[in-house]
């Protein structure tokens, strides 16, 4: 009796032992491309199957292969249990495709790429799983181990045939919602929300633990080439966790934010308080380094300088006190100067797109602090949230302003300008309500994740209270009578929604704020900006919120 297998694979981890080991069984092997050229290179004797060839494309003899496989008996009593033709019994389909998406779809040749031309492979599985009692299909090189132990006793369980029948399936269903989406989100059609949503994503890395201890957790992969997490690799340190893949992600999102929105010169419309219009426009960030702080989805440090150690010094020093097992994330090469200061600290670790060998050699002695490179730019267009039952999904904010409206007498100098800029996007995707309180393009207090506005600006004055009060603790010089004017801790405020008229915004303006941007719109406007005005502090509002849970 012959005893035949296909083995046609794209994966092809582990395939050549598994080969090997039927082809020592007597087994006849039916293959093509380029599983075909791997075998014969390692001297395993195999036959072409001309169903399936890669030009393939209309399903050439593809027919008369699915017919062999659905006429395929086996009986756990007998054995391999032949029809009238030996050769019609294909008992092992040894078969897999990678998954796929942004699929370049375009008006010339559109019929020809839009039917790849592996996708027969899936109409061959789809076709062996209704025979998958009889059939024994491989799908994943975790499950050829077990398929030669119960191949080597001609007792293949009902249950392990159905568990890799459901892999089939499960492929299967990756390689077509990744090609759907291709065709349904590439430029033809822009689809953003498909009436079922499904993306290939790839099982990729078990991690260490997830939020807690007792939890599991898996990072799932994107099979296309953009995000933060493709091209994502840990260069030292101890495992990784749900955690900090979480602040990875986060932190290298805001850098690649901000500069996607501001490494070209970017404007808005605007309108001054005697109702003229006018364009502000904000200085590129090219020259500049942006390093961020980040520790369970918080911004805990921030700065914009012109190196790399300048960048991580302004941000690592407006909370040196607390700030431990943070992930820092900066937007330039690590050089030796900064991981002379950045192997001192205690952090969780280090995302930047690269590190110098000097760098390397400084951090490795400390094998705590875990490097990544990840050069890719984040790409998502959409936010999602898992909720009891479903899933909600929104286009993501990264609509900076829309208009800026200058309510008061005076405009913000171009310097404030940037900084405004740079805090709002500090807040894009921080927890909201946020506020930001920041001098020289440094982040010195913040309060986010808080139930009203109100008591983000206590928090973040909080902050800045401590700061002046480390500052005494140090021997730093300030004006015993009124600290915060003689050495003001912040020069502008940004918040993502609108701001209250009250004490807490007040106590904010008289340590020494200058400029103030929100959302505006309350009953209490008028007299806000008057008290600006007042005090010579520029005001603008930008008719939009940030709010982010």
């Amino acid at each position: 009796m012959v005893k035949r297998a296909i083995i046609h694979v794209e994966n092809t981890e582990g395939v050549v032992d598994f080969a090997r080991y039927l082809s020592e069984a007597g087994w006849t092997i039916l293959t093509a491309n380029k599983t075909e050229e791997l075998l014969k290179a390692e001297k395993i004797p195999v036959i072409r199957e001309q169903a399936l060839v890669e030009s393939n494309y209309h399903l050439n003899e593809t027919s008369s292969l699915m017919r062999q496989i659905l006429l395929t008996k086996y009986n756990k009593e007998e054995k391999f249990i032949s029809t009238d033709n030996d050769e019609t019994n294909i008992y092992v389909i040894c078969v897999n495709i990678t998954p796929v998406m942004n699929v370049n779809i375009t008006s010339s040749k559109y019929n020809q790429q839009i039917l790849p031309s592996n996708f027969f492979i899936t109409s061959l599985l789809r076709n062996t799983f209704s025979n998958h009692e009889n059939v024994l299909i491989l799908t994943d090189p975790e499950d050829y181990k077990e398929a030669i132990i119960q191949l080597k006793t001609d007792n293949i369980s009902k249950e392990f045939r159905t568990y890799l029948a459901a892999k089939a399936l499960n492929l299967i269903s990756a390689f077509d919602a990744g090609l759907s989406a291709s065709i349904l989100q590439g430029q033809q059609y822009n689809v953003q929300f498909m009436n079922y949503l499904m993306y290939p994503y790839k099982k990729n890395m078990a991690l260490h633990e997830g939020s807690n201890s007792q939890q599991k957790s898996f990072l799932y992969k994107s099979p296309t080439e953009s995000g933060a997490l493709n091209g994502f690799l840990k260069l030292q340190g101890k495992e990784l966790t749900h955690n900090i893949i979480c602040d990875i992600s986060f932190a290298w999102e805001r850098i690649s934010t901000l500069y996607a929105i501001l490494k070209n010169q970017y404007t808005v419309k605007s309108t001054n308080s005697d109702g003229y219009d006018f364009t502000t426009q904000f200085t590129p960030l090219t020259g500049t380094v942006f390093t961020i702080a980040v520790k369970f989805n918080t911004i805990v440090g921030a700065a914009l300088s012109t190196n790399v150690l300048d960048s991580f010094s302004k941000a690592y020093e407006y909370d040196t006190y607390n700030i431990k097992d943070v992930v820092v994330a900066c937007s330039s090469v690590i050089d030796a100067a900064a991981a002379t200061e950045m192997v001192k600290g205690n952090f969780a670790a280090i995302v930047a797109p690269s590190f110098t060998m000097e760098a390397k050699q400084i951090l490795s002695s400390n094998r705590n602090i875990r490097l990544v490179p990840s050069a890719k730019v984040a790409t998502t267009n959409l936010d999602g949230r898992l909720v009891n039952g479903g899933l909600l999904l929104q286009t993501k904010d990264n609509s900076l302003f829309e208009h800026w409206h200058v309510r008061t007498k005076n405009r913000p100098s171009q310097f404030k300008t940037d900084e405004m800029a740079f805090g709002m996007l500090l807040l894009i995707g921080a927890r909201s309500y946020s506020a930001v309180l920041l001098k020289d393009n440094s982040l010195i207090g913040i309060g986010q994740g808080c139930t009203s506005t109100n008591r983000a600006l206590t928090v973040t004055l909080q902050d800045a209270r401590e700061r002046v009060e480390r500052k005494k603790t140090s021997g730093e010089a300030v004006n015993n009578e009124n600290p915060d004017l003689a050495n003001p801790i912040g020069d502008v405020l940004i918040c993502d929604s609108t701001i209250q008229f009250d004490e807490p915004v007040k106590k904010l303006i008289d340590s020494g704020i200058t400029a103030i941007i929100q959302t505006g719109g309350t009953p209490a406007d008028n007299e806000f900006i008057n008290y600006c005005d007042e005090r010579g502090v520029v005001m603008v509002f930008t008719g939009m919120t940030h709010i982010s849970f």
